[in-house]
Order: structure tokens, then C-alpha cells, then sequence
């Protein structure tokens, strides 16, 4: 009875491809840190009502209450519009989301100090000790026989 042999196949990858998959480990690493860094919003993120649009709100509510219908009765249902450079009027998130950091911050410090570790100091620039581009690791993409691409 004949022993069989064994067979090894060896797929390299092109050298360009292998410099381009590379490049886009890279850049998603770069990305990530950017994406995980909280970033404030500046500015207001929605228009607020304009004079015109409030005076046809009024109109409207008065016309209801001439023939008996339900009205606003004058109640503004937005908060106060927040003007801005510029004479612009409207809406920001900032203070909810500022608020909801520092709770966040204040009910799970330790989780809330973890998780910078993954970002970007936005006062110093320094990349944070998690991050992926600070992780040693070397990607290569050679076979193990050292044999490479094309």
C-alpha cells in the first residue's frame, strides 16, 4: 500500500494590493480615533420660526377660535430661540449633549476615563494610549516562507 504526500499551496498577494489594504488599515485606524473623540457642535443646528411664520401661527389660532375650534391659546410650544453671529436664530444641542457628558462623566468616571483612552485629547491633540495607532502590531501580509508578492 502506497503512503500518499502531502501538498502545500502557496497564494502570494501582489505587492501593490498588499501596500493598498496596508493604507486602508491606516487610514480606518486614523478614522476611528477621529470618530471616537466626542466633537462639540457649534452654532445653531435648527432655524427657528420667522416673524412671518409666527404671524401666520397667530392668524391661524384666531381664525380656530372665531368659529369655536381648538387653539394654541397664544402657548409657544419651542423655547426661546437663541440668536447667533449674524442676527440667525435657532436651535442648538450643545447644552443637552454638554450636559449629557457631564453626567455621564459624573455617574461612571472610570468608564468615562476608558473610553478617552480610545480618542483624540481635543485641548493637546495627543492621541489617546487605546487608540489603534498607538497599538504594536505589524501587519504583514507575506507567507510564512518569506516568499512575498509579485
Amino acid at each position: 500500500m502506497a503512503k500518499g504526500g502531502t501538498t502545500e499551496t502557496t497564494v502570494n498577494m501582489p505587492k501593490f494590493q498588499e501596500k493598498a489594504i496596508q493604507q486602508g488599515i491606516g487610514q480606518a485606524s486614523d478614522i476611528a480615533a477621529y470618530i471616537d473623540t466626542p466633537r462639540p457642535t457649534y452654532g445653531p443646528e435648527l432655524a427657528s420660526f420667522t416673524p412671518l411664520e409666527n404671524a401666520a401661527f397667530m392668524g391661524t389660532d384666531m381664525m380656530a377660535g372665531a368659529f369655536g375650534m381648538p387653539s394654541t391659546g397664544g402657548q409657544q410650544y419651542m423655547p426661546q430661540a437663541q440668536m447667533y453671529e449674524g442676527g440667525i436664530q435657532g436651535y442648538s444641542s450643545r447644552p443637552m449633549v454638554d450636559q449629557m457628558s457631564e453626567q455621564f462623566e459624573y455617574e461612571n468616571p472610570q468608564l468615562a476615563k476608558y473610553r478617552s483612552t480610545f480618542g483624540i485629547d481635543p485641548v493637546t491633540g495627543e492621541v489617546g494610549s487605546r487608540a489603534l495607532s498607538n497599538q504594536k502590531y505589524a501587519l504583514e501580509m507575506t507567507p510564512r516562507g518569506g516568499g512575498g508578492g509579485k
